[in-house]
């Protein structure tokens, strides 16, 4: 979500700055409830959560507010959206709660450690990377758990963005200065077809401007597929008549396989079908119609270094099954090098594959 934030006024700037925070009688209290309330983005789940009354929480807020001069919190009918000068005040909490959470002693091993990670994938690719990521995961850190949420890539920038998951894979992410991106691989698209619809010419590919003669079932317009095909399609000058408009995946993948109807997905979406023979998939390489895989994360977060470890096991996840062909039509890009100590274990790696 990209609400607009307040510009931060000069005496904003002065009340935020480590001189002005140091000059108030700022409490604990206080800034805790601030912070509960940033990351559940709602007044009720930070209340339930921190076992407070919500006009109590909201009473602290208010006192932390007025203590520094400035709206830390945009309120709104779905919760609650950081003002700039709240986002500033939320990193500085995370670097303060990342400072009080390290270890004293030295840190502990793999099957010491514990905690819970929170991470979105996109519809398209979760049933095929999530079981080789939850393996993956019990390999490396026993104790830790991850929280998986599914979605499409509007929703899962939001969750970024509101810190209401501390990971997520994005389909073409946008430059936002709020956001960490790693591209990781990209993907062509194909149409996929049911066995039964009737085949067209030529069986390799498919080329931009035969999408026109079909009839078509994709999703909503602000959807990363539906940006490609529409943009696709009208560089070349075709206009696509014959389209139905249906959300989620798997109701499209149902619909295609029992209809006469066809759809764009990348391969990913539909490997399982393609090998049990229920929908066919052509790619679409004449024009191509390319998405970027990126593993995202909110900008200027304090992270503790489990989320960092993996965030690395999802990217190494990705790649080996890229790299492999397990992942057919996926390509690695952006991929740093390595460092010294950071390559992936083999008995990790061939849990991953």
């Amino acid at each position: 979500m990209n609400a607009q934030r307040e510009p931060i006024s000069p005496s904003m700037s002065r009340a935020l700055s480590l001189g002005g925070l140091a000059g108030r009688a700022l409490e604990l209290r206080e800034l805790r409830c601030f912070h509960s309330v940033a990351s559940a983005g709602n007044f009720g789940r930070a209340a339930r959560e921190l076992n407070l009354a919500p006009p109590s929480l909201t009473q602290q807020v208010q006192k932390l507010e007025l203590e520094l001069g400035t709206q830390l919190l945009i309120r709104h009918r779905r919760g609650v959206t950081l003002t700039q000068a709240g986002s500033s005040l939320m990193d500085r909490i995370d670097v303060i709660m990342s400072l009080l959470s390290a270890p004293l002693e030295q840190a502990p091993a793999p099957e010491q450690t514990a905690g819970t990670i929170s991470m979105a994938l996109p519809s398209e690719s979760a049933p095929f990377l999530v079981p080789r990521l939850l393996e993956a995961c019990r390999a490396q850190w026993p104790n830790v758990t991850l929280a998986i949420r599914e979605g499409t890539s509007a929703s899962l920038e939001e969750w970024v963005l509101d810190r209401r998951v501390d990971v997520a894979v994005l389909q073409d992410p946008p430059a936002l200065d709020e956001l960490t991106i790693e591209p990781v691989v990209t993907e062509r698209l194909g149409l996929v077809s049911g066995v039964r619809t009737i085949r067209l010419e030529g069986t390799d590919s498919v080329w931009v401007r035969q999408l026109a003669e079909l009839k078509l079932i994709l999703p909503h317009p602000r959807h990363w597929i539906r940006r490609l095909v529409d943009s696709a399609a009208f560089r070349r000058g075709i206009v696509l008549n014959q389209v139905e408009q249906v959300d989620g995946v798997a109701l499209i993948k149902e619909m295609v396989r029992d209809g006469s109807k066809h759809t764009v997905l990348p391969f990913a979406a539909v490997r399982d079908e393609v090998a049990r023979g229920t929908l066919s998939f052509l790619p679409i390489d004449h024009a191509p119609l390319v998405t970027i895989h990126a593993i995202a994360r909110r900008s200027g977060a304090a992270l503790a270094p489990f989320v960092t470890e993996v965030s690395r096991l999802l990217r190494d996840v990705v790649s080996i099954q890229a790299r492999s062909g397990a992942w057919a039509g996926a390509n690695l890009t952006g991929i740093p090098a390595k460092s010294a100590g950071a390559s992936t274990p083999p008995e990790l790696e061939a849990a991953i594959e």
